[in-house]
């Protein structure tokens, strides 16, 4: 039997170089291995059409995101309001496949008449409005802190009223605790991913790398956290992965003898610093959603360091080690130093990821959802 799938993203899914295009990405790629064809509808915003998705999908539509001044203003959120396109909605009513909003930002039509008898489903990246939260929290610009605190409050009433009717995949089992408030059909459908297999060296390192991808990162960059943490561990190589720099953190880096910034990896770039690294420190500081760096370290790293709102993620302990104060990183970082990462924890983590994050496992589950 046919199986036919219209999936709307919230930008052209290639390449897949950040955590909501990765999961995108790999979600249609491990569809289409399985036999489904995917009519994906792409908002598209510094991005070129893509000749990789067009191979995978039976079609490919481009429209262009309306980013005017004068929907800040609208009662939808910003990231809502821009993605309004009729020819989606027309393009949308050619056929009465499923469809999947891939992201809350993709949803403006989502409880339009015209799509009322059509089954739904929304893939939610994380809790919006608390991601938006914390983004006001981390912005020093007063205007952009207002957006933020704005945004937040319209993704609040915004998510509570449209998840009534519809199927929710959510990324983790917190995300899936919370939208269960407001609607009871909520299924766990952890992120997809580039790893068919767990690709760990075993062996020893000789760097520790932190994957500061994003504002969250501050906690690792500061100077107290340079006092209290990289200054106890100087025999050590600390190389920190951000992206997009300032200046500040450039400075701060260059007053540490064994500190060293990596400026905006490529993916080949970052998964060689992933491999290579004898620890991974990936602390979390916010409890919704589901960090790409996780998988991408677990998968291909060695030792990986995480807090506990990180650990939250994976139902068990996937041969990683906890570190929630500076002392205990500090314990950590020595005491791991001196280890050697075998080919047995190899083993064991590749056993305790594959009961959750496997694609294949992941893929099923969704298809099962969709057409069952």
């Amino acid at each position: 039997m046919s199986r036919d799938l219209n999936i709307v993203t919230l930008n052209v899914p290639y390449p897949p170089d950040y955590g909501g295009m990765i999961d995108s990405f790999y979600r249609i790629k491990w569809l289409n291995e399985a036999g489904v064809n995917i009519h994906l509808h792409c908002f598209q915003y510094g991005r070129p059409d893509s000749k990789e998705l067009e191979l995978l999908c039976k079609s490919v539509h481009y429209y262009t995101r309306k980013r005017n001044f004068y929907r800040l203003f609208s009662s939808l959120p910003f990231i809502i309001s821009s993605r309004d396109s009729i020819h989606l909605l027309e393009n949308l009513k050619l056929n009465n496949y499923p469809i999947l909003f891939d992201g809350l930002h993709t949803t403006y039509y989502i409880n339009h008449p015209d799509l009322d008898d059509r089954k739904k489903f929304i893939r939610t990246h994380n809790i919006e409005h608390l991601y938006y939260n914390t983004l006001a929290g981390n912005e020093r610009n007063l205007f952009k802190k207002l957006f933020y605190k704005r945004e937040s409050l319209k993704l609040r009433i915004y998510e509570e009223k449209i998840m009534d009717n519809v199927n929710v995949l959510t990324i983790s089992l917190r995300d899936n605790e919370y939208f269960k408030k407001t609607t009871k059909n909520t299924f766990i459908i952890p992120p997809l991913h580039p790893y068919a297999e767990v690709i760990s060296s075993p062996g020893k390192g000789s760097y520790v790398l932190s994957m500061e991808i994003s504002q969250s990162g501050k906690f690792i960059n500061c100077r107290r956290t340079n006092k209290k943490v990289f200054s106890k561990n100087k025999s050590t190589t600390v190389l920190l992965l951000v992206k997009n720099p300032p200046a500040s953190l450039h400075r701060y880096a260059s007053r540490s003898l064994n500190v060293k910034i990596i400026a905006d990896p490529d993916s080949a770039r970052m998964d060689d610093l992933v491999r290579n690294a004898h620890i991974n420190i990936l602390p979390s500081f916010t409890a919704n959603g589901f960090k790409l760096k996780y998988l991408i370290a677990l998968y291909a790293g060695r030792f990986c360091i995480l807090n506990n709102i990180a650990a939250n993620s994976f139902s068990k302990n996937a041969e990683f080690h906890i570190a929630d104060s500076y002392s205990e990183m500090v314990n950590q970082i020595k005491n791991l130093m001196n280890e050697e990462f075998t080919i047995e924890m190899i083993s064991r983590r590749m056993q305790i990821l594959e009961k959750d994050l496997s694609n294949q496992v992941n893929a099923k589950k969704i298809i099962d959802l969709i057409f069952k």
